[in-house]
């Protein structure tokens, strides 16, 4: 199950991105890595830019943190 916090939520609005973007990198990244505090971040290239989307696990469910586009995958 996915999940998105307040922040993510308000986030997806302001920067006028769908969760569908959200739901494809979290599927099928093309890069994974870890974060500060259990949180990690995934890569996926659409057309030129990545989304990138920073998240953490909690049992079974996803909690997307944040989420914004990149030019490149930044590590």
């Amino acid at each position: 199950m996915i999940r998105f916090s307040k922040h993510a939520l308000l986030k997806l609005e302001q920067r006028k991105i769908g969760k569908n973007f959200v739901f494809a990198t979290l599927e099928k990244p093309d890069y994974t890595t870890g974060s500060l505090g259990g949180r990690a971040v995934v890569f996926k290239k659409f057309k030129t830019l990545y989304m990138k989307v920073i998240f953490r696990r909690k049992s079974d469910i996803t909690i997307v943190i944040t989420q914004y586009w990149v030019k490149k995958i930044q590590i």
